[in-house]
């Protein structure tokens, strides 16, 4: 193998490799010598294949293998022995006649065009200084991040009144039996099963039909099952389902009390506060790598100065790029950038 450097500048090299064609065809030889022996061809008997034929038959085919291995090997060990630190996959353009190649005839030359890895000396780890931020959750820190959970927390009481009637929004506790023609289905019966009106847990058309139901009354109420329902007995079916309303709760404005925690499975509103301010400090604590990170590549982006690989930098570009696209589609973008090219 003959190595010739074409180009040296900045980080771009390009190197012009020769094999000559005396060291393809002993490969090509050899491979056919250890082939012609396992091949069964009609017309010869086992083993007994003459090489020639072998040759004549997959000469070419063969020659292609050795040529693609060969790039392979050289284009390695050629940027080895120029010390070459590859920042991309290098790109290779045949010189000459490559059928001539094929058939034996020339030498396989080629170029490599390969950006280089740059070559500095880091900065001592120890000259770097940073300060970690550092947060710990104040009580009112906690009782905003309690104010938030209060306003997802869904709380209901009992509803009174003279003539207490179901609405949107209330809590139902209710018992009911669903059929198909007058025949009970399984799955269709509960006892004291819990139902926002409005939430969309049953069926369309269930919910609908309990608002102004009373306490204790019960209702038959008439319902289709969707096409796509997930039972195929029931999917595109008219039910009935025979409803009582055990009681009637409606909502109320959330409290942050011991009964919200444990509606949210706390044993009480001191562990709810014990876990918001985890939660708040494992935020920080994040937020605060984030920020160390950013001032880190700071000071290393300060104390460096060296070329970058084009096709590096493009390559970390695009995929930057491919983010913003995939944001800007999303309606993902901050309104600073939303409006630019």
């Amino acid at each position: 193998m003959q190595v010739v450097e074409k180009l040296n500048e900045g980080l771009s090299r390009v190197l012009e490799v020769t094999i000559a064609k005396g060291e393809l065809t002993q490969k090509l030889d050899a491979k056919i010598a250890e082939m012609a022996p396992k091949m069964n061809i009609k017309g010869f008997r086992p083993g007994k294949v003459p090489q020639a034929h072998v040759r004549k038959m997959y000469g070419k085919e063969l020659m292609g293998e050795i040529i693609q291995e060969t790039l392979n090997e050289t284009t390695q060990q050629a940027m080895n022995d120029a010390n070459i630190r590859p920042a991309s996959q290098p790109e290779l353009k045949p010189i000459g006649d490559i059928e001539g190649v094929i058939e034996g005839k020339s030498d396989l030359a080629y170029e490599i065009a390969v950006e280089m890895m740059p070559i500095f000396t880091p900065v001592e780890p120890v000259s770097v200084e940073l300060s970690r931020p550092v947060y710990e959750a104040t009580d009112a820190d906690i009782d905003e991040a309690l104010k938030t959970v209060v306003s997802q927390t869904k709380q209901f009481e009992a509803k009174t009144g003279k003539s207490v009637k179901a609405a949107d929004g209330d809590k139902l506790i209710i018992d009911f039996l669903g059929k198909i023609d007058d025949v009970a289905f399984d799955g269709g019966a509960a006892e004291g099963a819990e139902l926002i009106i409005g939430s969309g847990q049953f069926i369309p058309g269930f919910e609908e039909q309990l608002i102004g139901a009373k306490k204790g009354e019960t209702k038959i109420l008439n319902v289709t099952f969707p096409e796509n329902y997930g039972s195929k007995d029931l999917a595109g079916k008219a039910a009935t389902f025979e409803t009582t309303v055990q009681d009637i709760l409606a909502p109320k404005a959330g409290e942050a009390d011991d009964d919200m925690a444990k509606s949210l499975g706390l044993e009480s509103l001191e562990a709810l506060k014990g876990i918001l301010k985890t939660q708040l400090e494992q935020q920080y604590a994040a937020a605060a790598r984030f920020k160390m990170k950013r001032a880190l590549l700071d000071v290393l982006d300060e104390k460096h100065d060296f070329e970058l690989p084009k096709r590096m930098l493009e390559a970390e570009f695009n995929g930057i790029w491919a983010q913003v696209e995939q944001d800007k589609e999303a309606g993902q973008l901050s309104e600073e950038d939303a409006g630019k090219s």
